[in-house]
């Protein structure tokens, strides 16, 4: 079987490993420091430079979560023409576990991805277990 690196442009690997880490370091410190986060996004724009964005479904102090994916899609879909790539983050519950969920996606092909990394809290600590990637589902450049 072919590994989506095989057939995939360096540019573009980089890009996703990139904005994955980011991502991912971002949800934890967020966890280690508030034990829990809203989603958020990270983009990259076109000439490389990586921003945190945020959401906000006008939906008071604690907007569900899915809103605030909504809300982060339709903001990041009206950029798109000056981005690269993207990903959207939320703190999901995944086979009775809490997980984080990492989106990525880029402009210029490959796979869309989702990575997931398990965590539990434990007294006023947070452990961090395995991380997995599959398969995801592209929102903003759809074409590919």
């Amino acid at each position: 079987m072919t590994s989506w690196r095989e057939e995939t442009p360096q540019i573009v690997q980089d890009d996703l490993d990139g904005l994955a880490a980011v991502a991912l370091d971002s949800a934890r410190q967020l966890l280690d420091k508030n034990g829990e986060f809203f989603p958020f996004g990270v983009t990259l724009t076109a000439d490389g430079e990586q921003r945190l964005v945020a959401g906000d479904p006008a939906l008071g102090d604690h907007p569900e979560s899915q809103a605030v994916l909504e809300t982060l899609y339709a903001g990041v879909l009206g950029e798109r023409e000056d981005l690269r790539a993207a990903a959207f983050v939320a703190d999901v519950l995944t086979g009775g576990s809490d997980a984080i969920s990492v989106q990525v996606e880029h402009r210029d092909g490959g796979p869309a991805m989702q990575i997931v990394q398990q965590f539990s809290k434990h007294g006023s600590g947070i452990e961090y277990g395995a991380t997995s990637a599959s398969g995801g589902d592209r929102r903003i450049w759809t074409s590919h």
